[in-house]
């Protein structure tokens, strides 16, 4: 038996005002002639002659979509009875999407970690939106800090031994993290033998891109900030403790003025930028730091996936020489694919190698270890001081000029702070044990697929830590 249909409120009202109008022609007589069949249904539900002129034409436009595309099983002259017309919708403003940039999500993560170590408090949502607001002026509410949290840093609501719920790193990004500190700390250890550290990264300026506050008066109105982000530009840059290496900026206009930088920057972009710009510029033996980004983690050898077909899967496992039953399903390929799966090798890391450096990926949801984050946002601020007229004439010429005012001193001076991180993180994580790492790591057992946690340790180096 079906589920019956609610009645809504309003069609209960309708329903009586035809129940009184039949009432009173039981009584009275028929008052309005039959014949005027408009006037008696006004006069019966209590609506206008021009709100069932337009209920009419309504029906009219559904019935000759139903005439021009019928659905299976009725007839193209659907019956007036079967004929629903759809409720008129609100036009509602949209929200303006809110852009937050790396720097913003690195600060909030610096944040969150000094309730633990600064103010030695449970960080709650509430307290985080305060201080964030207050700290770093975040223009988000708290939804948005909460997918920032959860989606963009990897934090956790994780019960604790005293049942009370806190914000716990997932033990994965700790330990590649702790592989990321070991490496830099073992070069630094070298003296004047160490090699140099180039940090790279990506990051955009728009042609509206201001300042939030000025001077003004009633007679000097200063800067009208625009809501639009207009025009954007990319840039793409690296450098060091002797500043931004010299020769291997890009900037470059985007196609779009909507949506992340991200989506204009392509594996293409950045190898051509990487082999064009960067090689031919970088020190020699240097250790090159990147992020995770897609088109910085291209594989060369990637092996077929539950998404491919299955022909493909057993021409992979053909082609090595790997023992399968041809009667196997997707699944049964997949296991043994996953089991057999090679060391993934990335495009980024073999031309670089090829060249003689060295590749140090950034641990997840780590930009606060980047130097180049900071000297982005110096530069983004001396843009906007100089950006008045908003001009996208101008915007260019104002980033450029940005970038070259940066000096190795400021350089010195990220890298600094950034050194001193290293050293909270270093002796927070207790990382003169290698061991309690590893026990650590294999406590977890959250992550129960079997690819994605394989894929992680072999980006992140547990094996190799395993193998000490």
């Amino acid at each position: 038996m079906g589920r019956k249909k609610t009645i809504r409120g309003s069609e209960r009202t309708m329903i009586l005002k035809v129940l009184h109008f039949f009432e009173e022609e039981k009584l009275h007589g028929i008052a309005i002639p039959i014949s005027q069949v408009e006037k008696r249904v006004c006069t019966a539900t209590g609506i206008s002659r021009r709100t069932l002129a337009r209920i009419k034409n309504e029906e009219k436009e559904v019935l000759e979509k139903l005439r021009l595309s019928p659905q299976p099983g009725t007839s193209s002259e659907a019956p007036t009875e079967t004929v629903k017309l759809p409720t008129p919708g609100k036009k509602r403003k949209q929200k303006k999407k809110l852009e937050i940039d790396d720097f913003m999500i690195c600060a909030i993560k610096t944040k969150i970690e000094s309730f633990y170590d600064v103010y030695k408090e449970v960080p709650t949502l509430k307290k985080i939106l305060n201080v964030v607001k207050r700290d770093l002026n975040f223009p988000g509410q708290r939804e948005t800090l909460r997918k920032i949290i959860t989606e963009s840093l990897g934090f956790k609501f994780k019960k604790c031994s005293k049942k009370r719920d806190v914000l716990i790193e997932r033990p994965e990004i700790a330990a590649w993290r702790a592989r990321y500190l070991r490496r830099l700390k073992e070069n630094d250890d070298l003296g004047p033998e160490k090699k140099p550290v180039i940090f790279t990264d990506e990051t955009w300026v728009h042609s509206h891109y201001t300042v939030n506050k000025c001077w003004q008066s009633q007679t000097v109105p200063g800067i009208r900030k625009n809501d639009s982000a207009g025009q954007r530009w990319i840039i793409v840059h690296a450098g060091g403790e002797t500043g931004f290496v010299e020769g291997a900026d890009l900037l470059y206009k985007c196609k779009s003025s909507k949506g992340d930088y991200h989506d204009e920057m392509d594996t293409e972009n950045y190898t051509k930028w990487l082999t064009e710009k960067l090689i031919p510029n970088l020190p020699p033996n240097s250790i090159v730091v990147i992020d995770n980004a897609p088109y910085h983690s291209k594989q060369l050898n990637k092996p077929p996936t539950m998404a491919a077909r299955k022909q493909d899967m057993q021409n992979w496992l053909s082609e090595r020489n790997i023992t399968f039953d041809p009667r196997m399903t997707k699944a049964e390929l997949n296991y043994i694919i996953i089991r057999n799966r090679p060391e993934k090798e990335y495009l980024v890391d073999k031309l670089l190698e090829e060249s003689g450096h060295e590749v140090l990926r950034l641990p997840p949801y780590q930009c606060d270890l980047n130097p180049i984050e900071y000297i982005w946002n110096l530069v983004k601020q001396r843009v906007a001081d100089k950006n008045v007229d908003q001009s996208e004439r101008q915007i260019e010429k104002l980033a450029r000029e940005a970038i070259q005012s940066i000096t190795q001193d400021d350089w010195k001076k990220e890298i600094n702070h950034v050194d001193r991180l290293r050293k909270a993180y270093w002796e927070k994580q207790g990382l003169e044990d290698a061991r309690e790492l590893v026990i650590n790591v294999n406590d977890d057992s959250d992550d129960s697929d079997l690819e994605s946690h394989s894929d992680f340790e072999r980006m992140s180096g547990i094996e190799e830590l395993d193998s000490d």
